[in-house]
């Protein structure tokens, strides 16, 4: 249970993130894809870029036609007979060497990084990760749709692994297939797919994601689902049945997540989530656990440079034998486009749990500079709370290299 001085940061801190969230809310905000920061060109939800409704993953051929047009640095004018609007012929699968049938949307993406760490009182810990290393695919004839992910991690990325060794695993993401209706507008599908919680991100490590499990990394899990993406109301809930890839089934977490998002104009929206789960053994604990978390989330963008992107989470855990615990985490970022490809990116973040309270602060950039390739440098500093109302505190260097398919 938390001790009062820590509920009370609890309150305290949940009022600060509510109205840091009413503020961002009441200019902006939308439901999130893995680049969040598109609502500045007025896309509030993800189905017509991407092939999973709710963002990230394969891109429909309009996807990478706007990718190419919007995200990408351009350094000359269009070519003699084409026109301004028009993508180049890289844009398209394999830098346009192949071009899928229309009911076959292929993709694939490689990120390596190098992540320098440093811990108070500790020497420096240096570390290549190949983040992620996968190819995608979907088809979709006629009201069908199935979709999937395979690939390779060294290391990490167990709760996704079709293999069992303790590194170098084959991993799967995601595998689903359903049915759609009224030209996507609403799709039933059963499988492994991402939870519809929160701001869908690449940065898997922020604590919004870490602490409700709802990253795009490796905390998928296995269930049934129903979409609805309408011109101005979009939601989607899930039956989380468990993650088959987790052994034994003690450590499966059953139970159902959701979320629901309003679009308040073409580049401002509004949106809520909530979870609830259960397993007989906790992965982390190692007890019988039911958690909830629930908050808002938002994005939006006052003016074409600058977008802004919220959430505020409350956590609710209930181990075994122990008294329920109450948190909260909480994320405003900011992303500046002073030129049209390279961004710079501002993060705060706060953890409140029966640890104590944490902070953190981002400060990064990444540049789209050629196409289908981006990189993207971060340097990070966090007071991470500890046991017994010690903090540490923990500076970190993120740099990365994406190409993708």
């Amino acid at each position: 249970m938390l001790a009062p001085r820590t509920t009370q940061h609890v309150r305290l801190l949940s009022a600060l993130l509510g109205l840091i969230a009413f503020a961002v809310l009441s200019l902006a905000t939308s439901r999130a894809d893995a680049y969040p920061w598109m609502i500045r060109h007025e896309y509030t939800g993800c189905a017509i870029c991407h092939g999973d409704p709710t963002g990230g993953g394969v891109l429909t051929p309009y996807g990478r036609a706007q990718g190419d047009l919007l995200l990408r640095t351009r350094y000359s004018s269009p070519k003699p007979g084409e026109e301004a609007g028009d993508p180049s012929k890289t844009a398209g699968f394999l830098w346009g060497a192949f071009e899928p049938p229309d009911w076959l949307l292929l993709g694939g993406s490689f990120r390596g990084a190098t992540l320098v760490t440093k811990a108070a009182g500790t020497p420096a810990d240096v570390r290549y990760i190949l983040m992620q290393a996968d190819l995608r695919a979907m088809i979709r004839p006629s009201f069908f749709r199935a979709g999937g992910a395979i690939g390779f991690a060294h290391e990490g990325a167990l709760p996704a692994a079709v293999t069992s060794n303790t590194a170098n695993n084959v991993v799967s993401r995601e595998h689903w297939a359903g049915v759609a209706f009224k030209d996507d507008q609403f799709l039933l599908r059963a499988g492994r797919m991402n939870l519809p919680f929160g701001i869908r991100n690449i940065d898997h490590t922020l604590w919004v994601r870490k602490s409700t499990r709802t990253d795009i990394n490796d905390s998928q899990e296995h269930g049934v689902s129903f979409a609805y993406n309408g011109d101005t109301v979009r939601g989607e809930v899930m039956g989380i049945l468990g993650n088959f890839q987790v052994h034994p089934d003690a450590y499966r977490e059953r139970g159902a997540v959701g979320y629901l998002e309003y679009t308040i104009s073409p580049r401002y929206t509004a949106g809520l989530n909530g979870l609830f789960t259960s397993a007989l053994l906790d992965r982390t604990s190692g007890t019988t656990l039911k958690r909830g978390s629930a908050g808002i989330f938002g994005r939006g963008s006052p003016t074409l440079p600058l977008v802004l992107m919220a959430e505020a989470d409350m956590l609710i855990n209930a181990p075994a034998a122990t008294s329920i615990s109450l948190g909260m985490v909480g994320m405003l970022q900011a992303d500046y486009e002073p030129k049209q490809g390279i961004h710079v990116l501002a993060t705060g973040e706060v953890r409140v749990d029966t640890s104590g309270t944490s902070a953190g602060g981002w400060l990064g950039a990444a540049w789209f500079f050629l196409p289908h390739v981006d990189a993207r440098f971060d340097g990070i500093v966090q007071s991470v709370a500890s046991a017994g109302g010690t903090s540490t505190l923990v500076t970190s260097f993120l740099g990365q290299l994406h190409f993708f398919l």
